[in-house]
């Protein structure tokens, strides 16, 4: 098993919800407002606006956690694309994960 994190753009979160229900991803935590600061930084305009991000924590099977983190590199590399100026403002960790309770 595997806990897959994504941070992003709380403007982009009808997106990434779309990608999990889209995989049959049922159960997640999703925390909003999220504040911090990071590799894309304070970006204006656009997708990357001044804001919130949100986070989502999802304890998956390993072959779901493979194809939920192929489906964001697709959706990264997309926004990357529109926006070549900017650092697309989604970025994913994976880490082992074993349900003790």
């Amino acid at each position: 098993m595997k806990m897959v994190m994504i941070v992003f753009r709380d403007s982009l979160k009808d997106e990434v919800l779309t990608l999990l229900q889209a995989r049959e991803i049922k159960a997640y935590t999703l925390l909003s407002e999220v504040t911090g600061m990071g590799q894309s930084g304070v970006v204006r305009g656009g997708f990357a606006s001044l804001g919130f991000n949100s986070l989502v924590l999802a304890a998956l099977p390993d072959q779901h956690a493979d194809q939920v983190i192929d489906a964001l590199k697709v959706f990264h590399d997309g926004l990357a694309g529109e926006h070549p100026s900017h650092k697309a403002p989604v970025h994913a960790f994976v880490f082992p994960c074993t349900q003790v309770v």
